[in-house]
């Protein structure tokens, strides 16, 4: 996600516990949370809201990455959390896969490694 730069941390430490509260009360596990400090945005960042300050549009912001394994009803709470608060400017959901993911398709014809085993048994015959 990225938030205003100019949030206060224990804001930023807020959302992000709550983040986490939610997505492990729905039977989901927390991997991983970085903070990828203050950047450049690629482009000047429209905010739904003016601040206190009155800014409402930054060239600025705070990159924070949350990684978690969830189901996808507690996907789109948390989802729905972020996109209420007023500090973060942008968000992004991605699935994250590994090799493991492979073997676990349960489809038989899109699984590369039971493919394998099926050319193999083939072979013998």
């Amino acid at each position: 996600m990225t938030a205003k730069n100019t949030t206060p941390f224990h804001e930023l430490t807020k959302l992000v516990k709550d983040i986490s509260h939610k997505v492990v009360e729905k039977g989901g596990i927390v991997r991983s949370i970085q903070n990828h400090g203050i950047r450049d945005l690629p482009h000047r960042f429209k905010a739904k809201y003016a601040d206190k300050e009155g800014i409402r549009y930054y060239e600025k912001g705070r990159f924070i990455s949350v990684y978690y394994d969830s189901s996808p009803a507690a996907m789109r709470q948390v989802e729905a959390d972020i996109r209420m608060n007023p500090e973060v400017l942008r968000t992004h959901h991605l699935k994250a896969r590994n090799k493991l993911w492979y073997v676990n398709i349960a489809r038989e014809d899109r699984n590369p490694y039971i493919q394998q085993v099926i050319a193999q048994e083939n072979e013998g015959k």
